[in-house]
């Protein structure tokens, strides 16, 4: 009887730790949004039918989305003198601001995942949320803002507004993908130079999407905290690059910290803040779940700018050295070059 009930113990720790080392689901989000005056709300191409607000203003409809929901299509209809859009999830991981996209132009398949808004405009942002004339709406965010196109007083009567949740990859990229967010503001730079225009880089909650060159060498990324522990998260799809303890950061700034030829040898490993979904964050759309949160060792808050490298050697493109070569011994040998060339501009954290 008792190694019945030893074993019984066994089993279910087993089972426990399996639960604790799985990677949470995405969750289901709820989208609080209302229109001045008429709204059309699309999900995934979709029309949500039913809205019992969809002519009122001051109160919102709530709807569930699901956790692989793509796009969100809005057709707002202006009947007064000022328009505007206006909706967010209770996180925060969706709300209207300038990285949606409007239109007064109709075109056929405006609403579903597959159309190209690569060629719309930014949406203008109307107002804040509390800004007159209009009145604080329960269940929406107070960060959110009225958006519409430039002409909301009268101009546009009616327009199209889009919000890709996923990533759109080129589909001329001859390379692999890297999406890539930062908790709170990202400069990201590929082989030495800065990727402009990222529409993101200062939301964590959604990543930016970059297509890379067939071999790069590098990618840098400038850190900026501002209102809690600070990281980095990145990943390609096949998980060739993924954000963890083989990046290299450090607080101090060096320059040509970001170029291929820096001798980054004696910057410390990164530290894994936490896997990808771990709280306080929540999972970030496009990005891998194994990947992990990166920042110092001083994600207190102290360190408030930081900069992180990884060097690139894909061990299937290299074909002398094996896969644990490739990868382990390449940049230390071309390291090790460097140093014989310059002086150690090598950098540890204080």
């Amino acid at each position: 009887m008792e190694s019945k009930t030893v074993l019984f113990v066994v089993v279910v720790a087993i089972a426990v730790s399996n639960v604790v080392l799985a990677a949470p689901a995405p969750k289901v989000r709820h989208l609080s949004i209302t229109v001045d005056n008429i709204m059309e709300l699309f999900i995934d191409g979709t029309q949500i039918k039913n809205l019992t607000n969809y002519n009122n203003r001051y109160k919102a409809d709530k709807v569930a989305l699901s956790a692989g929901a793509k796009v969100i299509a809005v057709k707002g209809t202006d009947q007064g003198l000022v328009a505007g859009i206006l909706g967010s999830t209770d996180d925060g991981y969706i709300r209207t601001d300038s990285s949606w996209k409007c239109t007064p132009r109709y075109h056929v398949g405006w609403q579903t995942v597959d159309f190209d808004d690569s060629a719309w405009p930014a949406a203008h942002k109307a107002g804040a949320h509390l800004e007159k004339p209009w009145t604080p709406v329960v269940g929406i965010r107070k960060d959110a803002f009225w958006i519409w196109t430039s002409r909301n007083r009268g101009g546009d009567l009616v327009v199209y507004c889009r919000k890709d949740l996923v990533p759109r990859v080129p589909a001329t990229c001859p390379g692999r993908t890297l999406d890539i967010t930062a908790d709170s503001i990202m400069d990201l730079y590929i082989d030495g130079t800065r990727v402009p225009n990222l529409p993101n880089y200062y939301n964590w909650r959604l990543a930016d999407s970059v297509c890379l060159a067939s071999q790069p060498t590098i990618i840098a990324v400038r850190g900026i905290d501002q209102d809690r522990p600070g990281g980095i998260l990145a990943s390609s799809e096949d998980g060739f690059i993924q954000t963890n303890s083989t990046w290299k950061c450090t607080n101090k700034y060096v320059p040509g910290w970001e170029t291929e030829a820096f001798d980054d040898y004696a910057w410390p490993a990164a530290h894994q803040v936490g896997l990808h979904q771990a709280y306080p964050r929540t999972f970030v759309s496009g990005i891998r779940t194994d990947a992990y949160w990166i920042w110092t060792s001083r994600t207190n808050g102290t360190d408030k700018v930081v900069y992180c490298r990884k060097l690139l050697v894909d061990p299937r493109e290299s074909g002398v050295y094996g896969a644990e070569a490739a990868v382990n011994k390449l940049p230390v040998i071309r390291l090790l070059a460097v140093n014989a060339r310059d002086v150690d501009n090598g950098v540890e954290d204080a």
